[in-house]
């Protein structure tokens, strides 16, 4: 009989008695730490040091993070799990005045191609980073991120309605609570397997790692997974921020667009005015975006497609359709000739305008967030979205539970 694709696992955990609080001890994916530091002093137990380690004396960062995870397994700081079991894992957070909970489980999963679905090319040099990390320890730090169908919430409910013990209940440095649980019933993980055997996974996060696996020749890898329909799924864009190389007027940029957009202006009036756009864009029915630039700092310029922007037929229609392709690709590179060095990216709406005021940057450009269906879309057709299409909020933190694999 053939083994599930969905598997429990035994799980390297922090001690309780040995590390004080388990919040001063997570930290973000490796991607999204700005400054390591901030972790590494508020414990000395926290996750950083294995998940973004840093060279020590006759140590590079890899072996400095081996030697702190053995010393940590000979200490009992960390220590296997008592038995093989699925974790469940819930997040409660708020965004723009809205409550939000995420809940989904850590399980490992079985590397299929046919069944694992991406939608985000990866790069040489962070593949190469997380190879020689996960390779040097044996170890999965953090996690991939998945996404399953359920619409029928079966799994919803099989999580909320499962034995299971909590382990860790606190709140995070951005005021999210996590709660963090083992199923205690073998008849409940038994019966969630049964449900995922033929489902796809859709990738949301941790693309790296996931390829990286691949290479490695595993087998199975701890999967985070929630369903793709919770209305606890939240996408935030990333927006473009630009820094010409060359001088180039607000005026100039909208000549170059007057006639494939309507060009409509928003004025700046107070700290809400920005939200005003971000919502406005979002709910266009066609593809929208707002400028914002220091030579008219008192206004936004949203921008509402005409005519259709992207029509490289070389490009399937899938990805030409998507509001980041239609901006990225139709508007910023085709029709403005803005080069790829001198686009950064952002979540953060407030600061990036700051940076315009400052003339730090030059323009700063927003878009609506990716939907969860066209991230679906993507996968299924086996392509790839552009660069940092998709943020999925919250992240999953590192350090509530690791993976051996060796």
């Amino acid at each position: 009989m053939l083994e599930p694709n969905t598997q429990p696992f035994k799980g390297i955990l922090f001690n309780h008695e040995k590390i004080g609080d388990i919040a001063s001890c997570v930290c973000p994916p490796y991607d999204i730490v700005s400054d390591p530091r901030t972790y590494y002093q508020r414990s000395p137990f926290n996750a950083i040091r294995l998940e973004l380690p840093v060279p020590q004396p006759s140590m590079d960062k890899y072996a400095a993070a081996k030697h702190t995870m053995d010393t940590w397994l000979r200490d009992d700081i960390l220590g296997p799990d008592k038995e093989e079991t699925i974790y469940v894992y819930e997040q409660e957070f708020t965004v723009d005045g809205i409550d939000y909970l995420r809940r989904g489980f850590i399980a490992l999963n079985r590397l299929r191609k046919d069944r694992i679905l991406t939608h985000e090319e990866t790069r040489k040099k962070a593949k190469e980073d997380r190879e020689r990390l996960i390779t040097t320890l044996k170890t999965f730090t953090s996690l991939v991120f998945g996404l399953y169908e359920d619409k029928e919430q079966e799994i919803e409910s099989l999580l909320i309605h499962s034995m299971k013990e909590k382990i860790y209940d606190f709140i995070d440095e951005q005021s999210i609570r996590n709660r963090f649980y083992r199923i205690t019933s073998s008849h409940d993980i038994g019966k969630l397997a049964a449900l995922m055997e033929t489902r796809s996974i859709y990738i949301a996060d941790g693309h790296h790692r996931l390829d990286v696996s691949y290479r490695l020749g595993l087998r199975r890898i701890p999967i985070y997974l929630t369903s793709m329909h919770s209305s606890g799924i939240v996408i935030l864009p990333y927006h473009r921020i630009i820094r010409f190389k060359k001088e180039r007027t607000l005026a100039q940029l909208l000549a170059g667009l007057d006639s494939v957009v309507t060009i409509e202006k928003y004025p700046y009036e107070d700290d809400n005015s920005p939200k005003k756009v971000e919502r406005a864009i979002s709910a266009s029915t066609k593809p929208s975006f707002a400028l914002y630039s220091g030579n008219d700092p008192s206004n936004f310029y949203v921008l509402t497609e005409k005519v259709p922007l992207y029509t490289d037929p070389s490009v399937p229609e899938t990805l030409r359709k998507l509001k980041v392709s239609i901006l990225h690709a139709g508007i910023l590179k085709n029709l403005l000739n803005i080069e790829d060095e001198e686009i950064s990216f952002t979540q953060d709406i407030y600061p990036s305008i700051e940076q315009v005021k400052e003339g730090t940057v030059d323009l700063a450009v927003f878009l609506p967030p990716t939907l969860v269906k066209e991230v679906k879309e993507v996968a299924e057709h086996g392509l790839y979205m552009p660069p940092k299409s998709t943020f999925f909020y919250p992240k999953i933190l590192t350090g509530l539970v690791f993976h051996k694999y060796g």
